[in-house]
């Protein structure tokens, strides 16, 4: 069964991987990133060639979720999977990170998911099923120095996704890590 995907942070890395596996599939993606026609607007050129869709998304703006979700969703005349794999990583001392710094770290890596969940949950509820797919760290179980800010983030995104899965199993809908 060929299955209509939307997937974040498809510019590199595992979402880029991800998308070439699920083309590869039979399956119809639709990969966001921040800014597709701009710095990385080869790694968009090279998702379209292999099949998929590429849609503008800043994950920490809520308009520009809703828009990058209801194109996706247009795009691909409905949803069936969503996942959460736009995130950003940091090293260092936990002591030279501001609260700002902490605050923009949240709002890629915990609050955008929020972000992403809150605008496809209502397509996900209405047809009584759908994945949500997030994707995680060992960092959001254990903690190593230097990681702070990071582990910090995906301990959140741990419990939210969690709180998801009791949520809104209910409706046919599974949070996965």
């Amino acid at each position: 069964m060929t299955s209509k995907i939307l997937i974040t942070g498809a510019s590199g890395g595992f979402g880029t991987l991800t998308i070439h596996t699920l083309i590869a599939k039979g399956h119809r993606v639709v990969g966001s990133m921040r800014g597709p026609n701009g710095r990385i607007a080869s790694a968009a050129a090279a998702l379209r060639k292999v099949g998929a869709d590429v849609v503008d998304i800043d994950v920490t703006n809520t308009a520009s979720v809703d828009a990058a979700v209801a194109t996706a969703i247009s795009n691909l005349d409905g949803l069936d999977v969503v996942i959460n794999n736009a995130g950003v990583g940091v090293l260092g001392l936990q002591e030279n990170y501001t609260a700002e710094d902490y605050q923009r770290l949240f709002d890629i890596n915990v609050f955008g998911v929020q972000r992403v969940n809150r605008a496809a949950i209502p397509r996900l509820r209405s047809q009584g099923r759908g994945p949500l797919v997030h994707v995680s760290s060992l960092l959001g179980h254990i903690t190593i120095p230097f990681y702070g800010p990071y582990n910090s983030t995906k301990w959140a995104l741990e419990a939210m996704v969690e709180n998801y899965r009791s949520e809104l199993s209910g409706f046919g809908i599974e949070s996965v890590l």
